[in-house]
């Protein structure tokens, strides 16, 4: 009786230790699966469309619906900064420029929502100011007044400016705003662009404003001397940067080296933002568009392509182009192309050189093709331009010579002609003399 209540105990005890095992492995593993669930979800990239580029090659990294137009918000403001900068190097306009700025702009700017620089009537901003203002605090009526400067004080005039750019570029995109804003709100301002509807807006694709950031950054290098800036002050008042990504803020990484480049936010965009940073000693932009987790993601979305590529430098040389029956030699801009490679892949590739449509005459140094770097197994291709190492002056506008039978018979008409209209004058003289 006693050794079977000791075993009975016995059983009881094991029972209770193969319980507690039990439990403990079902608890280790529910915390495994929630431990990889969140792994999951913090590794999830979250954006309607998203695009990473070579700002110098434009050669495509990544990209998820990058050619699909939507709205951009004040990712919009860096067409209005390349515009801006190109004025001020072709002499349209100066930096230390005053810019005027009207009555609704100023009213804007007092704006909670589309403000973000409080311009004052009692003071004077030069271009520098309210460029700085764009760029960094993302100050609408601050890109709205830049816009009109360049436009000769005339916004819808700017806004064409700004279509007429996108298009000769090769972009699909649509402009009715200098800073990004929707009708909705600029026809409170009377901004809205005549014969556009109450809820326009800008409409420009992922793949298209990266190419206008890479474009700035082509026209003003030293742009990032300023984007990178956690703040500045202009005048007294503190611009705050809202990019996230840079150092002394939240989501900043060592590793990513950003410098920039623009944030944006509407209820119809989303959140987005164009960065600029280095890799491997090369420049690149990367674009998300429409996220939740927008600082997140573009962390995650620059290691991944950190970790995928490497680059490649391949040697270009001099090449030979024909244009309008003139031949032309044309030497790369870099001896070398710089072209992103898989890790893992083979680097063999191919180069084509395509001209560009240019008309005469060309000046030595000016862009007359590409040279196309593409490797094997990948789609995706570097373009260096090519530019001429002589000056070609326009052909002359062709006269067409008289043959000599074709002059010999001007001749002999002229000269009978000549005696018919002698004879026609004198009897006209004759029937007047006759006439009583």
């Amino acid at each position: 009786m006693v050794l079977l209540k000791s075993a009975k105990s016995h059983q009881q005890k094991l029972n209770k230790i193969c319980l507690m095992i039990t439990t403990l492995i079902v608890f280790l593993t529910m915390s495994a699966v929630s431990v990889n669930a969140k792994k999951t979800i913090q590794q999830k990239f979250e954006a309607k469309e998203a695009y990473v580029m070579d700002a110098k090659t434009g050669q495509v990294l990544y990209q998820k619906n990058g050619n699909h137009k939507r709205p951009i918000a004040s990712l919009s403001k860096l067409m209005t900064l390349y515009l801006t900068k190109k004025a001020i190097d072709n002499h349209q306009i100066t930096w230390d420029q005053k810019v005027p700025v009207d009555s609704e702009l100023r009213k804007m700017s007092k704006s909670y929502e589309v403000g973000g620089f409080r311009i004052k009537r009692s003071k004077e901003y030069t271009v520098r100011d309210l460029y700085k203002a764009a760029l960094i605090a993302s100050s609408n009526p601050s890109a709205i007044a830049l816009g009109k400067l360049v436009g000769g004080g005339n916004n819808t005039e700017f806004i064409k400016m700004m279509n007429e750019q996108a298009h000769a570029w090769g972009l699909d995109a649509t402009f009715v705003s200098s800073s990004g804003l929707d009708n909705t709100d600029l026809g409170k301002y009377h901004y809205r662009v005549p014969h556009t509807s109450s809820k326009a807006q800008n409409m420009v694709s992922a793949k298209a404003i990266s190419t206008v950031a890479a474009k700035v950054l082509a026209e003003f290098p030293s742009i990032t001397k300023w984007s990178k800036q956690p703040s500045m002050k202009v005048g007294n008042q503190v611009l705050v940067n809202s990019n996230r990504l840079l150092p002394g803020s939240a989501f900043y990484h060592k590793s990513t080296h950003v410098d920039g480049l623009k944030t944006g936010f509407t209820v119809n965009a989303g959140l987005c933002i164009t960065v600029t940073y280095w890799h491997d000693g090369r420049h690149l932009i990367a674009t998300i568009i429409d996220s939740n987790t927008l600082y997140t993601s573009m962390n995650k979305l620059i290691k991944a392509v950190n970790q995928k590529y490497k680059p490649t430098k391949v040697a270009l040389k001099a090449h030979t182009f024909s244009i309008d029956g003139h031949k032309l030699l044309a030497n790369p801009e870099d001896s070398e192309a710089v072209i992103w490679q898989r890790n893992g892949t083979d680097s063999s590739h191919v180069i084509n050189y395509a001209p560009v449509k240019t008309p005469l005459p060309i000046t030595k140094g000016q862009t007359v093709g590409n040279a196309i770097v593409k490797l094997a197994d990948n789609s995706s291709t570097a373009t260096v331009p090519m530019n001429a190492t002589t000056s070609v002056k326009k052909k002359p506008a062709k006269v067409k010579k008289a043959t000599h039978k074709e002059s010999l018979f001007k001749r002999i008409f002229g000269f009978v002609g000549g005696i018919f209209g002698g004879i026609y004058h004198l009897f006209v003289d004759f029937v007047k003399f006759m006439t009583p």
